[in-house]
């Protein structure tokens, strides 16, 4: 058994090697250095907790936070509504479901910058030409510069982007369906609102529950959307935590104090998501 097993030790050790170095060794190098005063280069000295009472205490720390749980919270509801709606649309029995389920795919894998970009001059040029000619001064100007609507752009394209993989998730539950289940709805008198909050919703709430964790996990940890459309401005309006941990640690000096905000991060969104699982898991079991 010990002979037959040393091929398949081979084949996963070199796999391992490369995760280990590159995923597990940096995140423990990163926690180490987060009690240092380090600043990525040159000597360094413990500091024990300083680091963390540093990062409470940190009013651009705390307003990227607000900024982050704003943004994630929206961005999670509203990608979820819009995907649930397509993958009821596209698992109904239309002409062309197949080919609209892949240009609904599309947007998934692009590049993200390369969206931002284009979104970027969509913001910038073509809706304020359209507008200034309807006479619509609210779209006149570009939302990116305006502090308080930069976070509507930036929610607008996350959401388009993520809308893809959700709606796959979706699609996967809503097949997983007996279709004998709608067959005795329709000769009980159920409508189309009755099937749906009786029987669709409740035999994909597992799907529901994926996509939720995963939806606000993925936001929380925003980063390519916001470098493409607005580099976390106008001033700090929109600057994200890992938008602030990479500045701050790569370019600003603040490895060890950055690396402090990265550990807290990384517990906020494990506690986030096992609340989500926890809460959401016993809302399954309720319906």
């Amino acid at each position: 058994m010990k002979k037959k097993m040393n091929p398949y030790l081979l084949m996963i050790l070199p796999a391992f090697i490369i995760f280990f170095a590159f995923h597990t060794f940096p995140v423990i190098q990163g926690f180490f250095y987060s009690f240092t005063n380090y600043r990525g280069y040159g000597d360094w000295n413990f500091v024990g907790f300083r680091n963390y009472i540093n990062v409470f205490q940190d009013s651009r720390a705390m307003d990227a936070y607000i900024f982050t749980f704003k943004f994630a919270i929206v961005s999670t509801v509203l990608v979820n509504i819009i995907s649930l709606v397509i993958a009821l649309g596209l698992n109904a029995k239309i002409k062309f479901s197949k080919t609209l389920r892949g240009v609904y795919f599309m947007p998934n894998i692009l590049s993200v910058l390369i969206v931002g970009f284009i979104f970027n001059y969509i913001f910038a040029v073509f809706l304020p030409s359209i507008a200034q000619n309807l006479g619509m001064t609210t779209l006149a100007t570009n939302i990116l510069g305006n502090p308080d609507l930069a976070w509507v752009g930036i929610v607008i394209v996350a959401v388009w982007q993520a809308a893809a993989f959700n709606t796959i998730l979706y699609l996967a539950g809503l097949a997983t369906i007996d279709q004998g289940l709608y067959e005795a709805s329709n000769l009980d008198g159920a409508n189309k609102w009755q099937e749906f909050w009786k029987i669709t919703f409740p035999l994909i709430a597992p799907f529901f529950t994926i996509n939720m964790v995963l939806a606000m996990k993925n936001f929380l940890m925003v980063f390519d959307h916001i470098m493409a459309l607005t580099g976390g401005g106008p001033g700090r309006s929109t600057e994200s935590i890992s938008l602030l941990i990479y500045r701050g640690g790569f370019q600003g000096g603040e490895f060890a104090y950055q690396s402090a905000n990265a550990v807290i991060y990384f517990i906020v969104i494990v506690t986030i998501s096992i609340i989500q699982i926890r809460f959401l898991q016993k809302r399954e079991v309720q319906m």
